[in-house]
């Protein structure tokens, strides 16, 4: 079918379920997402409504129960088509797979003078119309050529995100390189810590909590554990501190190494 014939398809649902009965409402719901299911341009106009929609955040937003009439309350029209689309694609949808009760919606949010027939008509008016005049704008725009066709869209949001996922895998592999290298001049340096905390003339607890710290350091920048990283280069940093003379220059260049292992975890 070309995007006109399925539009008319669409069209000629949405007028069906408009007109129907609330009797045959269940039936003309399944038809009306059969011819969308049918059509790759309005498929792909609502997966791009879909992308990132809150459907749970947007029920509180757009059906809100009364404070005042127990049980009853209030269907709000989404400012924008887009969120109209998506909210209202995903009520059809809840009340086709049985989630929803059509009564029970109309009965709560489309109350009118206790009447079913009333309520349906509510229901239809506030909710089904505005939706299908959404759709025929948008899809007619894109037949026109005002509006870019919604497959070509989709398709090019995939391959943007196709090379963002490319280029954060190329980043993470280029970080994790820099890890490894920083992981091996790191264990150089400590190696050289405990050489030199070796030779020195040291108070022997003070020896052992120094050869502690180095080695608490040493044994975590494999492990993959940032905060266990951070947590042991903060004790070593405090403690060459209190040895400024011992390990002179020291800090600067092992925050430096330290920074590219964080990187690449």
């Amino acid at each position: 079918m070309t995007k006109r014939e399925e539009l008319d398809a669409f069209l000629s649902r949405a007028d069906e379920l408009i007109e129907s009965k609330y009797i045959l409402a269940d039936i003309k719901i399944v038809n009306l997402l059969k011819s969308i299911a049918a059509s790759d341009t309005i498929v792909a106009l609502f997966k791009n409504c879909l992308a990132d929609f809150d459907y749970y955040k947007a029920s509180k937003k757009y059906l809100v129960k009364s404070s005042i009439a127990e049980g009853k309350g209030e269907f709000f029209l989404p400012d924008s088509t887009k969120e109209l689309l998506a909210f209202v694609f995903n009520v059809l949808m809840d009340i086709d797979a049985g989630r929803i009760k059509l009564a029970d919606l109309i009965d709560v949010y489309f109350y009118e003078d206790g009447s079913m027939y009333s309520g349906y008509q509510a229901f239809i008016k506030a909710m089904i119309v505005p939706f299908k005049k959404s759709v025929k704008t948008l899809i007619e725009s894109v037949i026109e050529g005002k509006l870019q066709d919604p497959v070509e869209a989709l398709t090019e949001e995939e391959d943007k995100k196709k090379e963002k996922e490319i280029e954060i895998k190329r980043e993470k592999g280029v970080a994790e390189k820099a890890s490894d290298k920083a992981v091996k001049d790191l264990k150089a340096i400590l190696l050289a810590d405990k050489q030199k905390i070796k030779s020195k003339n040291l108070r022997e607890n003070e020896k052992n909590d120094l050869l502690l710290v180095v080695d608490m350091l040493g044994s975590v920048i494999d492990s993959k554990d940032k905060d266990a990283v951070l947590y042991a280069f903060v004790a070593y940093k405090y403690a060459i501190r209190a040895h400024k003379i011992l390990f002179f220059g020291r800090i600067k260049k092992a925050e430096r190494l330290i920074k590219d292992v964080i990187n690449g975890l």
